[in-house]
């Protein structure tokens, strides 16, 4: 027991010094347990260890000055800020004026000590010199300090040892042993283990004294000389390499025991509580100096000390509870998400591919979710007229962080969640909420960018409202009590948040097939602008263009919204005028954009050439937008330059090739690509630390920010800030339009390449596209995975019969199964020969697949005038023993038809959303379904063997013949009833819709449009088996695609079934009632049924005279709605007029068919770019 007690006590007083329980009753044990205080302690230590009364007194000073410096604080942590704010020294470890006389009492009983030479002794004399306001006498202790004069400080590397000018043996142990360090120090043990971690053996201890003797200098110095800080700072660094190994060998949670029978805590910070006090403090004034002198834009030389102390003093922080100096490490975290956005935003340009990029965001989510966990518990919900500062600066840094690393809407997760995290802690905050519609819309969840934009706008209005009739009726003393103003935002912020705003509702309406849907988004984006324009700075130049061209395409989008023949024109003359407006306000390539697609557009003011013009200036402006050279290239297409549209086109598709590969680099970890960059594309690598800066970049207003932040110097804080700069100074003008996602991007490019089959079959036929059919649809399936799971899961295929599934689905399945083609990989593209065969027990070879592109053709019609006046269509099928369709029955099957009739004129005058002309449906966007095994030939390239296969089920494409609205008119007497099917799941709820799912569904109706253009192709060239199997795949890809069956009526057409191809459209107008392609199709069938010349010359019969007018309704309909420049629908009005004897229409519809006609480009641009950007 004479040898354990001395050793016992020696580890208790080591301890309870280490962990800083300065005002704890019971700060340590005896030898057998129980609770003992400071003064039993000091008491049993002096007892039991003879010969250190040094030691014991040495502590008791360390505790009561430390008790006097927490005096007038709420803790012994410091968690107190000055008046002068974090950024200052102020008063931190300086007693106040009525603690110096008790503080003079310690100071001169150490005094008395110091003949023993002891480095802890002196170092504690500098503490009390410097609490006592005596910085210079603080530095002359530390002078005599021998260790300090080691700019690199006690570094210990774990097990190996360094000898020591001086030791103090600990009782019990061997006299043979030297120091682990040099310090000096009254509890230092001579021990082999130089641990830092090692709190027994007085080692933590000693690095605690030397921490705090060097911020001590440090602050000694500040005190000292104010302007002086590059001294203090070099001080500062001096703790940086012990910092570096107490990290590494201090565990985040170790065992201790709590005094006073208290449960064990397991966090190493109440164990090491007094080092982490001086740890922070070291560190924070290290890095808020490195903040006033360094260069974050750049890593060498002193520059790269502050990222050293940020590294470090956020690598501690996981050491720290919460509720351990939250403002002042809030204060560090801003600065250190600031400088990691300055230095990403000052950041060059890479080769495209050879750096790994965008390292840094992992730094600054980290940091972000830090300061989240600080500010929860540090932080409350405001009262009335207040509001939270700290969770809103969060909140842009945050979004100023996304911002600098590209701002790409797959990227924003961690910001929302963020933002959803501040409405916590925020009482209606119009910044979250000007920030959550941006970013929601962005990740695409429009439904909540809309929600958001309207609370926006509500709150702010009213705040305005509030304040207003506050300042009207406040006197001196009660203004600005009910912090009516503190919601306002700022008029610049308003007009911009609610002019994107509109911008978003426009683009929404536009792409709306719901007209009514499509109106009321219209109506609301015409209301964010007129409360825009009540507080617009007519003198921001920018900001008028920005509201001009806004304003513009909403009357573009009111236009296609309410398809009113009445007010179309007002709106295009309206949205011409702006636009021009727009341009001599403030220039931009997005302008230019516009009136180039104004002067495309069919009517009054269309000029093809001054289209060109203005598209050449937006490309000049921004290359890096695909969309500006494919309009170009459309334009080129319309006045009939062929040679400069593939030259413009193959432009385009570089520069999209140039933004996939970020895309594919950030999947697949590409390390290689092309090292030339196209023109007008970059890429910026925010992480690395060069200085130099790509003059490309192509907008200008962020190429002056960055060169501002170049010219000067890259600092966080000025020399005499006393307070932290606004984090909402950080954020990035909102630009024109949201960046585009990796989604928009891809859709941009198929578009772009979808014009440059459709201009290859335009020149080179249909023959000269197949090679280049192949690369497309390899290129889609490299970057997109769309081909997981193609079952369907229609009427048809619940209804398929056993006797079917069981001979043609089990021997594919068992060809699948044990046929050479089991071992490919799965893929998107199904081989032919896979594909069941649901209408026979036997399987047939596939067609040959030749792809082409399937080019809309104005000159050429879908079929040919033999085919429009041919007389099958009112012949039976071969075979099927079926009643002629009502078209030419007569009286007696007129009622059959009736309710399919009443469908369609119900239809009729429903508001139609903006589709496309006809003769792109009949070339593109059109197809359906898989279904027969047709036999494929040896000459046709097989572009789906190049991708392998995938599970597949068989289309029913040729079974819903049998399940069509004709089936209504069976006698239903003469058929079995089946059993009642059972009841259908309930419809999934909005939210449980992801946006992977979303993003799934537009990549099939992509796949499916292009597998639509490849079925018009081989229609066009007289392969019309290949021509259905495209149509199957396409349908197995999107069976809700009513583009599906238009296709499949035509390819009915091109075997003259006219009742099967009727049947077809009628079902792609059940589908999608707006289509205008299956409208006009529909139409063209009656009107090759009115035609036939084998019918009497006399007079028109009954039911022809009645699908005379019912294809006078719709088409009528149609050229007052969405098919209004669609020069096909009006031709075919003109044909029925003349049937109806109404030549002097019919004269007019023709006329402005041709006029249609004249300057169309290949492919309608509301599909190809769209009608706004």
């Amino acid at each position: 027991m004479a040898q354990g007690k001395p050793q016992h006590y020696w580890r208790q007083l080591r301890s309870a010094l280490t962990a800083g329980q300065w005002d704890t009753q019971f700060p340590a044990k005896d030898v057998h347990g129980r609770a003992v205080s400071w003064s039993d302690l000091l008491r049993k230590f002096n007892k039991h260890c003879p010969g250190h009364p040094d030691v014991a007194e040495l502590a008791s000073q360390t505790q009561a000055l430390s008790l006097l410096l927490s005096a007038n604080s709420a803790d012994l942590d410091g968690n107190d800020v000055g008046a002068q704010g974090v950024l200052s020294l102020g008063q931190e470890c300086v007693l106040a004026e009525e603690r110096i006389e008790e503080g003079m009492v310690g100071y001169n009983a150490l005094k008395q000590l110091d003949a023993s030479g002891s480095d802890s002794v002196k170092a504690a004399l500098a503490y009390y010199a410097y609490a006592l306001r005596r910085p210079s006498e603080c530095l002359d202790h530390l002078a005599q300090v021998k260790d300090l004069s080691d700019a690199q400080g006690p570094v210990f590397p774990s097990g190996t040892t360094r000898s020591a000018p001086a030791t103090l043996q600990v009782p019990g142990r061997s006299s043979d042993t030297s120091l682990s360090m040099s310090w000096t120090g009254s509890f230092v043990s001579a021990q082999t283990t130089a641990s830092i971690a090692d709190i027994n053996e007085g080692t933590t201890w000693s690095v605690v004294e030397h921490v705090r003797s060097v911020c001590l200098k440090g602050m000694a110095y500040e005190s000292l000389n104010a302007s002086d800080i590059e001294r203090a700072f070099t001080t500062y660094l001096t703790a940086s390499p012990l910092i570096v190994n107490l990290i590494s060998e201090i565990p985040t949670y170790a065992p201790a025991v709590v005094a006073g029978g208290a449960s064990p805590d397991n966090n190493s910070f109440v164990r090491y509580r007094e080092l982490w006090r001086w740890v922070e403090r070291v560190l924070r004034r290290g890095v808020i100096l490195g903040a006033m002198l360094c260069d974050v834009s750049r890593t060498d030389g002193d520059n790269g000390a502050l990222w050293l102390l940020l590294q470090q003093y956020h690598t501690c922080s996981a050491h720290w509870p919460p509720l351990f100096r939250p403002a002042q490490r809030s204060a560090i975290a801003v600065l250190h998400l600031r400088a990691l956005i300055l230095k990403a935003r000052a950041g060059p340009t890479p080769k495209l591919g050879l750096d790994k990029q965008h390292r840094w965001i992992s730094a600054a989510r980290s940091v972000v979710q830090e300061y989240r966990a600080i500010l929860s518990v540090s932080s409350t919900f405001p009262k009335a007229g207040e509001r939270n500062v700290l969770v809103e600066d969060l909140v842009d840094l945050s979004v100023a962080a996304w911002e600098a690393d590209g701002a790409v809407g797959e990227y924003a997760g961690w910001v929302i969640d963020v933002l959803w995290w501040a409405t916590r802690l925020t009482f209606n905050s119009f910044k979250v909420f000007r920030h959550m519609s941006r970013l929601f819309y962005v990740t695409g969840d429009p439904e909540l960018a809309k929600r958001t934009l309207r609370l926006y706008a509500q709150i702010v209005s009213k705040a305005r409202e509030a304040s207003v009739a506050e300042a009207e009726n406040a006197t001196a003393e009660s203004a600005g009590a009910f912090g009516a103003g503190k919601d306002i935002d700022t008029d610049h912020y308003w007009v911009q948040t609610l002019i994107q705003g509109a911008r978003m509702l426009s683009r929404l309406a536009l792409a709306e097939t719901d007209s009514a849907k499509a109106v009321e988004e219209a109506k609301e984006a015409g209301e964010m602008i007129a409360r825009a324009k009540s507080r617009l700075d007519i003198t921001d130049k920018a900001l008028v263009a920005s509201v001009q061209l806004a304003e513009a395409i909403w009357h573009i989008a009111v236009a296609y919204a309410e398809q009113d023949v009445l007010t179309r024109s007002q709106h295009f003359e309206a949205s011409l005028t702006l636009l021009h407006a727009s341009l001599e306000t403030s220039p931009s390539p997005s302008t230019h954009h516009h009136l180039a697609l104004a002067y495309l557009r069919p009517g009054a003011s269309q000029d093809i050439q001054i289209a060109i013009v203005h598209a050449r200036a937006a490309v000049e402006g921004d290359p890096s937008e695909v969309r500006h050279w494919h309009l170009l290239g459309l334009l080129l297409t319309a006045s009939g330059d062929w040679r400069a549209a593939k030259e413009v086109l193959e432009m385009g598709e570089s520069v999209s090739e140039a933004d996939l590969a970020d895309d594919e680099d950030d999947q697949h970890g590409s390390q290689q690509t092309s090292g030339d960059e196209p023109d007008g594309v970059h890429v910026h690598d925010y992480g690395a630390s060069t200085n130099e800066l790509d003059e490309d970049t192509p907008d200008g207003s962020v190429r002056s920010e960055i060169n501002s932040v170049r010219g000067e110097s890259s600092r966080l804080l000025e020399r005499d800030a006393t307070e932290l700069p606004p984090s909402a100074t950080l954020l990035q003008p909102l630009g024109d339009r949201p960046s585009p996602n990796r989604q928009d991007v891809f859709e941009h490019a198929l578009q772009l390449r979808m014009t440059q089959l459709t201009l290859t079959e335009f020149v080179e036929g249909p023959e000269g596209t197949g090679d280049r059919w192949v690369e497309v649809f390899q290129w889609f399936s490299e970057r997109r995975e769309v081909g997981v799971d193609d079952r369907r899961m229609s009427i048809d295929s619940r209804r398929a019969s056993h006797d079917i599934k069981a001979a043609s689905i089990t021997s594919s399945m068992d060809k699948r199964a044990g046929g050479p083609s089991a071992g490919r990989p799965s893929a998107q593209f199904p081989t032919v020969e896979e594909q069941p065969e649901p209408t026979s027990t036997t399987t047939l070879d596939a067609p040959p697949i030749t792809v082409t592109p399937a080019s809309p053709l104005p000159q050429m019609p879908a079929f040919s005038q033999v085919q429009v006046n041919r007389t099958s269509l009112n012949g039976r099928e071969e075979g099927s023993g079926e009643k002629r369709l009502s078209v030419d029955d007569g009286q007696t099957n007129r009622g059959k038809g009736k309710k399919v009739r009443e469908v369609f004129i119900s239809g009729v005058h429903k508001g139609r959303a903006r589709v496309t002309t006809i003769s792109r449906k009949i070339g593109h966007n059109v197809g359906r379904h898989n279904g027969v095994h047709i036999k494929r030939s040896n000459s046709a390239p097989d572009f789906r063997a190049l991708l392998g296969q995938t599970p597949y089920q068989a289309s029913s494409i040729h079974l819903r013949q049998h399940l069509s609205v004709y089936a209504s008119q069976q006698d239903l007497s003469l058929l079995e009833a089946p059993p009642p099917p059972p009841p259908p799941p309930p419809p999934p709820s909005i939210p449980d819709v992801s946006r992977h799912n979303i993003r799934l569904a537009k990549d099939r109706r992509l796949l499916s449009n292009l597998w639509l253009m490849s079925s018009a192709t081989f229609r066009r060239i007289g392969k019309i088996e290949q021509a259905r199997g495209a149509i199957q795949e396409a349908e197995v890809r999107d069976e809700s695609n009513s583009a599906v069956w238009v296709q499949l009526g035509l390819y009915h057409l091109a075997l003259d079934e006219d009742r099967k191809a009727l049947e077809a459209f009628q079902k792609a107008l059940f589908v999608a009632p707006n289509d205008v392609a299956a409208t006009v199709h529909l139409c063209r069938v009656y009107l090759a049924a009115v035609q036939d010349p084998r019918k009497p010359r006399a007079g028109i019969e009954p039911a022809d005279r009645d699908s005379v007018n019912l294809a006078v309704g719709l088409l009528s309909a149609l050229t007052k709605g969405a098919g209004w420049d669609v020069p096909e629908a009006w031709y075919f009005l003109a044909k029925m007029y003349a049937l109806q004897g109404r030549p002097d229409r019919e004269r007019e519809c023709l006329c402005f068919a041709l006029t249609l006609s004249e300057h169309r480009p290949l492919r309608d641009p509301g599909v190809a770019v769209g009608w706004c950007l």
